[in-house]
């Protein structure tokens, strides 16, 4: 089955900052692992080829409201595109703070026309709310450009304020702009049962289901649970991504056993006999790869 990983980052200790970095080495002392300090793109070329996985979306994060950054927006926006600008399988969306007004308007198309960005990534943990009007020019844009935005929501790394990443402050842009591809990263884990009320009532969103390998490697029925939620709403299979977060979930469940987790679930007897409907190879097929092709690289599956 073909694959595409949806939500996977990259970086250097070089371009991100101090205390992002010393976010990851106190969250791998409290694992018991050693900190991701570097993810380069070689490294996520390695785990696509073991695992399989055709094509790979990069997402950068605009932290520079938050903490002091090595490098500028455009800087960054460069980084970032001119890594894979060389690799057909993997492209990078722009990360942006859209708190930036007029400046970050112009780096949006700048990302998208000039360096090639097929989204846009938007982190909200970094102190605001996706539904402040002040950012419908930005969302304005991103229709005329005809991009998605991938948003961060649920739980946030430390340093990072969580009550900005609840879905139900996507719902007001969504509703307003319905032409508008919006994808709720995480499936908004804790808030999972919001984020999947607001793909069911809004048509223009999606999730994607990047970090529950936490879950599927040590109590796989809260992902049936779910995948089976999310079909009886009507958002799975047509509006569900595949992702991994590459590489923050390697120590819990690589990249390879995840996607052999997705690609073979079966919900077991004890949904099916509360009225759940079991899962087909083709619903997953779409998870895998065919809603990634049409919502982030807008061809026909």
């Amino acid at each position: 089955m073909r694959v595409i990983d949806a939500h996977t980052h990259t970086w250097s200790r070089e371009i991100i900052s101090k205390r992002d970095l010393d976010s990851r080495r106190i969250a791998a002392k409290k694992l018991g692992v050693e900190p991701v300090l570097d993810s380069t793109v070689d490294s996520l070329r390695d785990a696509m080829n073991v695992s399989g996985v055709e094509r790979a979306v990069v997402l950068p994060i605009d932290s520079a409201f938050h903490q002091e950054m090595p490098l500028s927006l455009t800087e960054k926006t460069d980084w970032h595109s001119n890594e894979v600008a060389e690799d057909p399988n993997i492209v990078s969306f722009v990360g942006l703070d859209p708190r930036r007004g007029k400046a970050g308007l112009k780096e949006l198309e700048r990302a998208v026309k000039e360096k090639g960005c097929r989204g846009w990534k938007m982190y909200p943990p970094n102190g605001f709310y996706p539904d402040d009007k002040e950012f419908d020019p930005y969302y304005d844009l991103c229709v005329d450009l005809n991009i998605p935005i991938i948003i961060h929501q649920g739980f946030t790394p430390r340093h990072k304020h969580v009550k900005y990443a609840r879905p139900a402050y996507v719902d007001r842009v969504a509703a307003d702009f319905p032409e508008l591809n919006i994808v709720l990263a995480h499936v908004g884990y804790p808030w999972q049962d919001e984020s999947l009320m607001i793909a069911s009532k809004n048509p223009n969103v999606s999730v994607d289901v990047s970090g529950w390998q936490v879950f599927a490697s040590s109590v796989p029925l809260k992902v049936h649970q779910m995948v089976a939620d999310a079909k009886l709403m009507r958002v799975f299979p047509n509006r569900m991504l595949f992702g991994s977060d590459f590489p923050l979930f390697e120590y819990t469940m690589s990249l390879k056993k995840w996607r052999d987790f997705f690609t073979g679930l079966q919900l077991p007897a004890e949904l099916i006999d509360q009225g759940y409907k079991q899962v087909r190879e083709d619903e997953i097929e779409k998870v895998m790869w065919k809603n990634a092709t049409r919502i982030i690289f807008g061809e026909t599956p």
